[in-house]
């Protein structure tokens, strides 16, 4: 087994051993399930940090490329300093890819997680792919951590933006290696998106897991790589989107929306549930408010912060099928929008905390 696997693998047995045998005064580990990663950690807020991290880049690829998770076993993320080991290191061993993540402080904490949930992803779709590696090509996990940290931190992601229409370009050396500034990792991550599509973009991160070079890639989209990264690196910069909204923002907008208050008799607004909005739903001014509420809903779904985006979408679903939809189906999808609303205010304490808190 390779000195780093080895090592990892000691972390983990060590962690493990914590998890079940630890005296009651010592810090317990514990576990946070995501959809791309099990995040563990003896501290509470490191676990959280690291899983919102996780959470926010399966998002991304979910969104951008129609990705989920590679169909092997489940990675897993430790949030602990390890002497000797780098700040974001990587083990696999017979198809179980490890990460180990030391967050440090609270300016290098988020792309560290980042960092740690796309190597995490990355290694799994190497094991996928059949050629296992903790070695991806180098510009897959520095362009994917920028984007977990921009999915959660969108003033981060408008920041970064006016760096890069400020500054000069990265050579495509530079982001071949790695070596290049955090805004034009997340850059060419975007311009690979628009150039190759979801499809080409998912299957140019695939083959990064693989540890296979961009270089082809690129060939691929244009004759001149040189000149394409200029033109679609100043295209993204032109046509640089809107600041999203803060956590706090887009909860509070999503609430406003999922608020209906009506005049259906004649005797002044009132607050109306959403069992009885249905039943109301035969009244013209009714109905019309909730195709206004939809309307509303698809023009700024796209400036909500990712933290509310499952909430958002859920919401929609509800007002999407509002107008035919039997009432117990429209129950069903009531519930899973409050559940989402939930998990949404949960994940946004988290990161309110972590930030405050995580080292």
């Amino acid at each position: 087994m390779p000195r780093l696997a080895l090592r990892l693998a000691c972390l983990a047995a060590t962690l493990a051993l914590a998890e079940a045998a630890a005296p009651p005064a010592a810090p317990q580990v514990t576990v946070q399930e995501t959809a791309l990663a099990t995040v563990a950690s003896a501290s509470v807020d490191a676990k959280r940090f690291v899983a919102d991290h996780a959470e926010a880049l399966e998002v991304h690829l979910r969104n951008a490329a129609a990705l989920g998770a590679p169909p092997v076993s489940k990675p897993r993320i430790e949030a602990a300093d390890v002497p000797g080991l780098a700040d974001v290191a990587v083990g696999i061993s017979g198809g179980h890819v490890l990460v180990a993540v030391r967050l440090g402080s609270r300016e290098t904490a988020p792309l560290r997680a980042g960092e740690a949930a796309a190597r995490a992803w990355l290694g799994a779709a190497s094991v996928a792919g059949g050629k296992p590696t903790n070695l991806p090509a180098p510009w897959a996990p520095a362009s994917l951590a920028a984007e977990a940290v921009a999915q959660l931190r969108p003033a981060m992601a408008d920041l970064w933006y006016r760096r890069a229409a400020a500054g000069p370009p990265a050579t495509l050396a530079e982001l071949a290696a790695g070596k290049a500034p955090t805004h034009e990792a997340l850059l060419l991550g975007r311009a690979l998106r628009r150039s190759l599509g979801a499809e080409g973009y998912a299957a140019a991160l695939a083959a990064a897991g693989r540890g296979e070079p961009i270089e082809p890639v690129l060939a691929r989209i244009d004759t001149d790589p040189a000149a394409w990264w200029l033109g679609a690196r100043q295209q993204l910069i032109d046509a640089r989107p809107p600041l999203a909204l803060g956590m706090r923002e887009s909860l509070a907008s999503l609430d406003a929306l999922a608020r209906f208050v009506h005049d259906p008799d004649g005797k002044g607004d009132r607050l109306l549930a959403a069992a009885e909005a249905v039943r109301l739903r035969h009244l013209p001014g009714v109905r019309d408010a909730m195709a206004t509420r939809l309307a509303t809903l698809r023009r700024d779904i796209l400036r909500q912060n990712p933290v509310a985006h499952n909430a958002w979408r859920s919401l929609g679903a509800w007002l999407e099928a509002y107008p035919t939809a039997e009432p117990e189906a429209l129950d069903r999808l009531w519930a899973g929008y409050l559940l989402d609303r939930k998990g949404a205010e949960r994940m946004a304490d988290e990161v309110e905390a972590a930030l405050g808190d995580a080292r």
